[in-house]
Parts: C-alpha cells; structure tokens; sequence
C-alpha cells in the first residue's frame, strides 16, 4: 500500500528533508504531487540552498530592494542567471552556482594589482567602459583594462577566504578579450595560485591567451586544429564564455571550513622572461567558481 507521507509528516519536517537534498532534486521532487509542490518551492526549503550570509550580501548591493521582494526559489534562479555588484566600489560580482548554491565571486580588474596599471602611466594602460566600445563585449562592471603597451606583464588578485563557501574546491579564472591589432602574445605567460600561509604555490603553468599563435614562423604555419593539440600538450588554453569574453583558468585550490580560515588566495599571471612588446589585451577580471570533486 503506498503511503503518503505528506498526510502522516508534518510540512516542517519534510521541508527539512527535501532542504538536505540539492536544488535540482527539489525541483524535481515539486513534481510528484501538489502537496509536494507547495512544500518543495517553499522559503523554507530554498532559503537553506542559498548562501547563509546571502541576505548580508545582498544588503550590500544596489538592487537589495528589489530582490528582497522575490521568493526565496526565485531568488536562487535570479542569482544564477544575474550577478550583482557588491563592495564599497562596486568592484566585485556575486552570484551562486545553480546546481549547488555555492557562491561565485569576480573581481573587476579595478580590483586587480596591474604593474603599471593603476591610471598614472596611461601610455602603458587606459581604462575604459566597454558599454561604449562597439567592439568589446558588454562588461559587468563600469571599467574594463585595456593594454596599449608593456613589456613586462604582471597582474595579481587576491580574495580573502572567508566570503567563499567553506569546504568548497574553487577554479580561478582570468576574464578576457582581445582586439584586433593585438601583438605580443607569441609565448605562453605563466599563471599560478597559492594560499596566503603556503611557503610556495602550485608551480606556475603555461597559459596561452591567444592559442593560435606560437613562438617561431613553422608554427604559426600550421593549422589552428594541429596548433590546438600542440599547446594542449605543454599549456591551458582559453575557451570563449557565453558572455563573449575569453577565459582561461588560472588554478584551483581547496577552501577549508571557516574555523580553518586560510585568509587570502593569490592569483597571479606575469609573462616576465621574454620581455617582447605586448598590446591589445583587455581585462576584464577574475573569477572564482566551485568546481566538481573529482
């Protein structure tokens, strides 16, 4: 005899149980009868998906008034779909990862050190908003950097810990364009990533910003699907995001829980051996995303 278990359980106590499964297993689970529905789209089932400070952080953003108005299922959805700006400069996106709830934070690169970058040296770096660029893909935040010439490469982020899920492996990823008359970027730059109380980070790894181009004229006449293999083989190659711009991943790293609190991740991509001219990179940030246990 089937029973069902929403006329013998109280809503709370199944609220309880579908809140320890997952988002999409509640979604799911909205199916399987009316009664189900009602309690698996509930405040109380979604507010336990979304990030425990996630009404904290909210409060810091501009749009707090009109997400405060939404359910607590439709503002997980809106939260995948639409980050918002956080911080006193607005320099920092948040939004949750749909299938686990966990946050996903980018840095602006206002919010990156960037060696000759900070606006007094425009000759070598200009800041500009691609919402008017015709050619740049829309950005979330006001400024974007674009380089017009340097030899030496070097730009750093670094996130505290603590404003990350706990218990969570994180990918970093550098956010990216390129416009056309780009030089330089003929060898690989180097990225790496180290939590602030390790000696030493990961050995930095080869990244190429533009896969097409390698040292050396033989390469650059072979096919870009030959040259494709080739750089898998010694370096990470960049993929283009939905939204138009370029990323590569810089690394990965383990967050503890908060009681471990490592205090701050560094990231780093520098291209500081070959010294040749470089031109036409645009920076848009870095992002910081949970990823799938292995």
């Amino acid at each position: 005899m089937n029973m069902d278990i929403t006329r013998t359980l109280p809503e709370e106590c199944i609220a309880n149980i579908i809140s320890g499964t997952s988002p999409r297993d509640a979604c799911r689970l909205s199916l399987v009868s009316r009664a189900f529905k009602s309690i698996a789209t509930s405040n109380l089932v979604w507010g336990r998906f979304l990030p425990p400070d996630c009404q904290e952080i909210i409060s810091s953003s501009s749009s707090s008034s009109s997400l405060n108005m939404l359910t607590k299922k439709n503002l997980y959805f809106h939260l995948c779909d639409n980050p918002i700006l956080i911080g006193n400069s607005n320099n920092m996106s948040f939004q949750i990862d749909k299938l686990c709830g966990k946050k996903c934070l980018m840095l602006a690169a206002r919010e990156l050190s960037i060696i000759w970058g900070s606006g007094d040296t425009p000759q070598y770096w200009k800041w500009i908003s691609s919402t008017r660029s015709p050619v740049l893909p829309k950005s979330r935040f006001s400024e974007v950097a674009h380089l017009r010439i340097v030899y030496w490469l070097d730009i750093k982020g670094i996130i505290e810990t603590k404003i990350l899920s706990p218990k969570t492996k994180y990918g970093a990823y550098f956010i990216y364009s390129m416009v056309d008359g780009f030089y330089g970027f003929n060898v690989p730059v180097k990225v790496s990533i180290r939590l602030e109380n390790e000696e030493e980070g990961g050995d930095a790894t080869n990244a190429y910003l533009n896969p097409r181009m390698r040292s050396g004229t033989h390469d650059r006449q072979r096919s870009n699907e030959e040259l494709l293999q080739i750089n898998r083989l010694d370096g990470r190659l960049p993929i283009k995001r939905v939204d138009m711009w370029m990323e590569i991943e810089i690394g990965e790293f383990f967050n503890g829980s908060q009681v471990d609190d490592h205090g701050v991740v560094e990231m780093c991509l520098k291209e500081v051996q070959v010294l040749n001219g470089k031109s036409g990179l645009v920076v848009h940030g870095i992002e910081l995303r949970p990823k799938e246990e292995s």
